[in-house]
């Protein structure tokens, strides 16, 4: 079971963003893509969500192409966390995590609101449930759109039903105490729910150490894809980035240092 891009390609008028991108997604690991800003990364994560329209190749979803699935069918097999929220009007935080609740009419109000507070809680946003969306930081904001994609793929136990999450710098506006949190939330729902996830972080240390399946972009190319170790190199951060990178392997961990 796997969320896959094949030979994707994006064009915006003469401009190619993504050039011919594979990507397989697994179910129950966290893959990640990282690459410097303006590499194609959010380009890519909208291909496999399905929001993107693709100039060739095509994106699948256990084996069936996104195009050919219903908004519906779409919403319960994946969820979907941008940079930016947009959001513009007076929603409560709750307003906001219920909008993740594409399972609502197979569950009671008391289930759905187990599911919201558990989630919520999780996320260090119980408090906020009754504040109005405009009114928060933007980090306490980041994690109310993180917790309803937790709600939308997490809120029903579905075993038959492949999962995945997808995020475009989820703790790009967390302090180190919620980023660390948020990840571990990632981890959780790998490892315990088999959900696959794809995480795009500029974070290279956060990477490396949540990191499954590793994926490096540049200039709307994939140039190294695969484990960590072979990926997360001293060569290939420095030539992707341009700029010198240094790595240091101890004790299982990998470390990387920009200075």
């Amino acid at each position: 079971m796997a969320l896959e891009a094949q030979h994707v390609t994006i064009n915006v008028g003469s401009k190619t963003i993504v050039d011919s991108a594979s990507v397989t997604v697994k179910s129950g690991c966290i893959t990640v893509l990282v690459g410097p800003n303006g590499a194609g990364k959010s380009t890519l994560l909208g291909a496999l969500s399905g929001h993107s329209a693709l100039s060739g190749g095509r994106a699948l979803i256990a084996g069936k192409d996104l195009t050919q699935l219903t908004p519906n069918r779409l919403c319960n097999q994946r969820a979907v966390m941008l940079q930016s929220d947009n959001l513009v009007f007076d929603f409560t935080v709750d307003d906001v995590i219920r909008m993740g609740l594409v399972w609502q009419f197979e569950a009671s109000e008391v289930e759905k609101s187990e599911v919201i507070n558990d989630l919520a809680f999780k996320c260090e946003i119980h408090h906020l449930l009754s504040r109005s969306i405009l009114t928060l930081s933007g980090g306490e904001k980041q994690r109310v759109h993180f917790c309803r994609c937790l709600v939308q793929i997490l809120g029903r136990r579905d075993s038959e039903t492949a999962k995945y999450l997808l995020l475009d710098e989820p703790t790009s506006s967390q302090d180190i105490a919620n980023e660390l949190r948020l990840l571990e939330l990632l981890k959780e729902a790998a490892v315990q729910r088999d959900v696959g996830v794809f995480l795009i972080v500029h974070d290279l240390n956060l990477a490396a150490h949540f990191g499954d399946v590793f994926y490096v972009m540049k200039n709307g190319r994939l140039v190294a894809n695969g484990e960590r170790d072979a990926v997360m190199t001293q060569d290939v951060l420095s030539s992707v980035y341009d700029t010198p990178v240094q790595t240091e392997l101890t004790s299982s961990r990998l470390r990387i240092y920009t200075f």
